[in-house]
């Protein structure tokens, strides 16, 4: 229950009816609030002052003071109540768009090819991977016209019946509806000819094409790919996200009594006041029998903008399953972790609260995670390449398996993505009772 706090500062609240008026008296028990969520939670309690510097001071100003910052980014900070719901919104959710829910891209010459369909949307019962597309409502969409349509669904009509090319035949679907659709975190494809799945998960998050987010969309791919004897997972760029959903995600992958990652955590206790406590997880603390991936062997995909949960998840990973190769770049090195909450006037306090670490006890903030095949981050090729072989050694059959029907081409994976660029985030909710 480290994170029920016992705020004695809450007697600074009963003080009457003009505890929510506006001004001085309000703003200062703003400051206050802050401070003691500081004094609980910010992992280097060294450099929080006493409150009486703080005094007057505006409440992001007092975080800002900590210097919590790593590449140029700050992770101790607050917003005021008019910017802190969409913040929230914007950290546990996937963007949403009004579009048919699914992605294409030119992988045959000035022809569009459909590389992804939203489980949860109204193309997911007309379109399929690799179609090729034709005509939206007898309007061309190959040669010239192709790239039009490639980035954008506003071209076209909120009611489309597309033309597809379809193994080999040509087909006139369904009138598609427009609608208001959310993003998914996870994608799968394989590699055209060998038949490894290739999966991209673009960050990690509370809700997102699956109301229940990242970890089940995760959990359905694994359903998807059983009895693959080995599989590539892609965290190029992936920024990180929800602690609990990368974490779940690596418990899939792990042996039950493996430990996957420990955190150095700080919180406030009313018995021991400052409290800095050791928190180590294991696969059973998210699951009752081993998960849907540990009998896959794994080959990992990192750059420098690996971030955060993505850099958790390759640690507990690595640590888990040795076998485990990890290609490309060393990793953007934030082993950090932050709680977000909302404050006494409605801000959001977002502060630094912990450092994770390998089972050893070795870091991986600043430092980074680095692969053990190191791959030039200017030729994507050459780490498909590299996963291609290392995959190979675990399994020398893998071409003359069945075919995975939505299989892409080598040259052409990941395909485009939307996920936008977002700061680097490995956090947790904290949800005050009082």
């Amino acid at each position: 229950m480290r994170f029920i706090l016992l705020f004695f500062v809450l007697m600074l609240f009963a003080c009457g009816e003009g505890a929510y008026s506006s001004g001085s008296y309000s703003d200062d028990l703003e400051l206050n609030y802050n401070y003691m969520l500081l004094r609980a939670f910010f992992y280097r309690p060294e450099r929080i002052k006493d409150y009486s510097e703080y005094k007057g001071m505006e409440v992001d100003s007092m975080y800002s003071s900590l210097n919590d910052i790593l590449k140029g980014g700050r992770y101790t900070y607050y917003l005021p109540p008019s910017k802190a719901d969409d913040k929230i919104h914007d950290m546990q959710n996937t963007p949403k768009y009004y579009s048919f829910g699914f992605e294409r891209d030119t992988l045959i010459k000035d022809t569009l090819v459909v590389t992804a369909v939203y489980p949860i949307s109204p193309a997911a019962s007309v379109l399929k991977k690799r179609d090729k597309l034709l005509y939206a409502n007898e309007i061309s969409l190959t040669g010239a016209d192709a790239k039009k349509y490639l980035k954008t669904d506003s071209l076209f009509a909120a009611s489309t019946e597309f033309t597809v090319l379809r193994n080999g035949k040509e087909e006139v679907l369904l009138a598609i509806q427009k609608a208001e659709v959310q993003e998914p975190t996870v994608y799968l494809d394989s590699l055209d000819g060998y038949n490894i799945p290739f999966i991209t998960v673009t960050q990690y998050k509370h809700v997102t094409n699956d109301p229940n987010g990242t970890y089940a969309e995760f959990k359905n791919v694994l359903q998807e790919i059983k009895g693959a004897k080995t599989a590539i997972m892609d965290l190029r760029r992936n920024p990180g996200g929800s602690i609990y959903h990368c974490t779940a995600m690596a418990a899939e992958l792990a042996p039950l009594n493996s430990e996957l990652v420990y955190d150095v955590e700080h919180y406030y206790d009313k018995l021991r006041g400052n409290v800095i406590d050791t928190v180590r997880y294991f696969a059973s603390d998210f699951l009752e029998s081993e998960g849907d991936g540990v009998d896959i062997k794994w080959i990992v995909l990192i750059s420098g903008g690996s971030a955060s949960c993505a850099e958790r998840f390759a640690v507990a990973l690595r640590s888990s399953r040795p076998e485990t190769v990890i290609i490309g770049q060393t990793s953007f090195g934030k082993g950090i972790g932050q709680i977000y909450t909302k404050t006494y006037l409605g801000g959001l306090a977002y502060i630094t609260c912990l450092q994770s670490f390998y089972p050893n006890g070795d870091p991986f903030h600043i430092i980074g995670v680095e692969p053990d095949i190191l791959t030039n981050p200017n030729d994507p090729n050459e780490t498909l390449m590299a996963a291609l072989q290392a995959a190979q050694s675990f399994d020398p059959d893998l071409a003359r398996r069945s075919p995975i029907p939505f299989s892409l081409g080598l040259s052409n994976l990941p395909p485009e993505r939307k996920a936008a660029e977002i700061e680097p985030g490995m956090y947790k909710e904290f949800i005050s009772t009082f």
